[in-house]
């Protein structure tokens, strides 16, 4: 089981919490319980009040039974998961002490009374805020409870080991990106849309990385024309494979443990974009407008990075290419989207949506122009923006260039043979990525405190 929260939450809340360092402080996460039932999304952040303690040490901590229930009772309305947390001070790795587990072995039935699982329980070390977290099922199982703390980086917890063996087929990699980013990359699961051109090659890049799932959407299957750029694909796949299908034969070939989970059909049609929510990062090779908008939206409103890619190119009467150009975005939570940078065109997605008789009409009558017709692609440019696309996954999960000045768009003219990294003006957003905070959700915990609970946009 997944935690994913914002760092932009996470990071002040955890920093208040260990503020006391005499005394253990408490606080509680009520999470949205995602469609897959594998992730909840930390929607409200909360910290107990002073009067909510009844016993306050060190060592040891009481709640009072009606602020607790004033916690509980929202979370119940609203059907979210509860977590509750709390520190350890002047320790450096989070743990869970026996007390600990007397406590929750009594709080979490009462949750389960109340109202439905998942529910949990994170312990936060005074000295780092490292967290280690456990959850419990409705069956009382218990399970570890890693989270996803999604910034300008993806941070997992807990951190994977930089002593955990791994198989050699990995050793140069371990080289460049050391045990622990490994690691991380055997506990990802990233979704690729589209499995075209520059699709194809990210797939293919992500199975050779290792990384450990990779859910792959795509509607059709393979045609003459994408032989050429579809890797794993042959001419015997013509007309009678699915995409998505040559990319999971191409993992398993490969035999290095990436799980691959196929979807087929149209995201936004076929595929609902809640399909896809559990994923820790996003990558869109989509050509059109719709899919690409609703990859957008939910990037902000479940807190998933996603990087979207494409290239263009114009050819002469003589069909040689004049002009070629590629782009790389970085988007997601802290970072402007898609549409402050231009890239979804409101009529496009009108064009896109309409009945598939309507929209021919509207070709036949000179209302539409283009629409439908095929533009050139060449393995070698899909492989260079590809390529640009991982390697910018891997600075996110890994932080292996550090955290300074992280690109936000890479722009490729291959006719000049540049790269350019873009930015927009400081303070650039919309009513999509620009963070939203909601005072009239606030929860009265004690003696008609208003605790803001900052909503995710």
């Amino acid at each position: 089981m997944k935690l994913r929260v914002l760092e932009s939450q996470w990071t002040p809340f955890i920093n208040s919490l260990c503020e006391r360092t005499d005394v253990e402080t408490a606080g509680f996460i009520l999470a949205e319980r995602l469609r897959g039932g594998h992730v909840l999304f930390a929607r409200h952040l909360i910290a107990m009040p002073e009067a909510g303690y009844i016993i306050r040490r060190a060592d040891q901590l009481r709640l009072d039974p009606v602020a607790l229930n004033r916690v509980i009772h929202p979370a119940r309305d609203a059907g979210l998961s509860v977590i509750t947390l709390h520190t350890h001070p002047h320790t450096d790795r989070p743990w869970f002490s026996a007390a600990d587990d007397h406590g929750d072995a009594r709080l979490m039935p009462s949750l389960f009374n109340q109202m439905p699982g998942p529910h949990g329980s994170i312990v936060i070390a005074g000295e780092t805020g490292q967290p280690a977290g456990r959850v419990w099922l409705e069956d009382g199982a218990k399970s570890e409870l890693e989270m996803r703390i999604v910034g300008p980086l993806l941070r997992i917890h807990p951190p994977a080991s930089a002593d955990e063996a791994l198989p050699p087929w990995f050793d140069r990699q371990r080289l460049a990106l050391g045990n622990a980013g490994q690691n991380i990359l055997r506990r990802l699961h990233v979704v690729v849309i589209g499995l075209g051109g520059t699709g194809s090659v990210c797939f293919a890049q992500l199975a050779h990385l290792g990384v450990g799932k990779i859910t792959v959407v795509d509607a059709d299957r393979v045609e003459h024309s994408n032989v050429s750029r579809i890797i794993g694909a042959t001419t015997q796949d013509v007309d009678r494979t699915f995409k998505v299908d040559v990319a999971a034969r191409y993992a398993k070939n490969l035999a290095l443990g990436t799980r691959v989970s196929c979807l087929v059909g149209h995201l936004g049609k076929e595929v609902s974009i809640e399909d896809i929510e559990e994923c820790d990062v996003a990558l869109s090779c989509v050509d059109r407008h719709l899919p690409r908008a609703l990859l957008n939206r939910l990037s902000y409103e479940a807190a998933i990075p996603l990087i979207d890619m494409g290239s263009a190119f114009r050819v002469d009467t003589d069909g040689r290419i004049v002009a070629g150009v590629g782009r790389v975005v970085i988007s997601g939570p802290g970072r402007p989207c898609l549409a402050c940078w231009g890239h979804i065109d409101p009529d496009r997605i009108r064009i896109e949506s309409l009945p598939a008789i309507e929209r021919a009409r509207q070709i036949r009558d000179g209302y539409i122009d283009g629409a439908d017709v095929p533009q050139p692609s060449v393995i070698s440019f899909n492989t260079t923006v590809a390529g640009s696309a991982v390697v910018e996954l891997l600075r996110l999960v890994t932080g292996f260039a550090g955290t300074a000045d992280l690109p936000m768009r890479l722009s490729f003219d291959f006719a000049e043979a540049t790269v350019r990294r873009n930015r927009l003006p400081e303070g650039t957003g919309c009513g999509i990525c620009l963070p939203e905070y909601a005072t009239k959700d606030a929860i009265s915990l004690n003696h008609g405190d208003q605790v803001p609970i900052p909503i995710a946009c």
